[in-house]
């Protein structure tokens, strides 16, 4: 099986013994991200008020960001030279991604995540986890990091977005460790990870073959300001039932290097648009192919292309930032998740670089944090 990828960016002091109050509110949440380990995060935050005088009140509230930022001060101190990193996490059409802020931890025991997502695994059952261990595995390395994932790429989109932040860990295990690895071989590595994860060493655009993870580069065939727009409805396929109902014998018999030179040639068109994972997927998700046909017939000439991105569930209509507007008027779309994009590239040896803005609405845009 083939397929073509485009990726499309306060003072210290001790109180005196005329204390008045000293409490604690369990309720005070920081609007930032923490690392604290389970004893930590089962401790209160203090609130507290000291009586300094009888004229004058002082409040000390305790900030975890800040605990946070001296800690990787002093592990700064000892550190490499890059002890931290802020790195883009691209989807895996475009340029739609996460962010992921990366620090040396001073333990030698565990890397410690943190998100803005519920539900998101935290441990080695995350990507990001799984890839740095990957990365120690192969490299004798003995860095282990604080990352805090800002997630805007939702879950069971069909997006890639667990396979590029694994991608994204690599790359960043090997700047902190001093390019120990060369890019070859992080990709080849990546494939342990999973079958999507070394396309995100490639340079944007590539022919993929194999379980997807024998990559070859290919100049962009589109130009890389094309706008499009992402629709995604609440509710994910599951990429195993789809692959289940998969028929091989009911796939495209178009040859994938034949519709990439007419795609390069041509521009954009709905024949050459073919994902061979649709009709299994519409098969689970049968609302998926109402929406993508609502799609079509509402474009009037709007998207060149109208095709489902993966296993789904993402409607992606090529040719236009705006969605059409069904998905505003109609109920059933109220909380689609919707997002403008552009195809992305990076340069060998760089990663990728998020774009100056971007416009996303819908649950990805709207998590709450979660910090275990």
């Amino acid at each position: 099986m083939t397929s073509s990828h485009f990726l499309c960016h306060s003072p210290i002091f001790t109180p005196s013994p005329n204390i008045i109050e000293n409490r604690s509110l369990s309720s005070f949440r920081s609007h930032g991200s923490s690392f604290f380990d389970s004893k930590s995060r089962n401790r209160r935050t203090p609130f507290v008020r000291f009586m300094v005088s009888a004229r004058k009140q002082v409040e000390i509230v305790y900030n975890p960001d800040e605990r946070i930022n001296k800690l990787a001060d002093e592990v700064d101190k000892e550190a490499a030279p890059v002890s931290r990193l802020t790195l883009f996490s691209p989807c895996k059409v475009i340029s739609l991604g996460d962010v992921i802020k990366f620090s040396l931890s001073p333990s030698k025991a565990q890397d410690r995540l943190s998100t803005n997502v519920p539900g998101v695994p935290l441990d080695d059952r995350n990507l990001i986890i799984k890839a740095l261990n990957l990365y120690r595995k192969k490299t004798g390395s003995n860095n282990f990091f604080w990352i805090h994932l800002d997630k805007k790429v939702p879950t069971g989109a069909g997006l890639g977005g667990g396979s590029s932040n694994a991608a994204t860990a690599l790359w960043a295990a090997n700047q902190f460790n001093g390019f120990l690895a060369t890019e070859k071989e992080l990709q080849e590595w990546s494939s342990e990870i999973g079958s999507d994860v070394p396309f995100f060493f490639s340079q944007g655009a590539a022919y993929c073959t194999g379980r997807g993870e024998v990559v070859q580069n290919v100049p962009p065939p589109l130009p890389l300001d094309l706008p499009m727009v992402l629709i995604k409805p609440q509710q994910a396929c599951s990429t195993a039932e789809v692959y289940k109902r998969l028929q091989l014998d009911r796939t495209s018999k178009s040859d994938p290097v034949t519709l990439l030179e007419k795609i390069s040639r041509n521009g954009i068109s709905q024949d050459v648009c073919i994902n061979d994972l649709e009709p299994p997927a519409f098969e689970v998700l049968p609302s998926l192919k109402r929406l993508k046909q609502r799609v079509l017939a509402a474009s009037r000439g709007q998207y060149g292309a109208v095709f489902m991105s993966g296993s789904g569930s993402t409607i992606v209509g090529i040719g236009s930032p705006d969605p059409p507007q069904f998905v505003y008027d109609d109920d059933e779309y109220r909380d689609v998740f919707l997002s403008e994009a552009n195809f992305l590239t990076r340069e060998e040896n760089n990663w990728y670089t998020e774009p100056a803005s971007r416009s996303a609405r819908g649950s990805s845009s709207q998590f709450s944090q979660s910090i275990e």
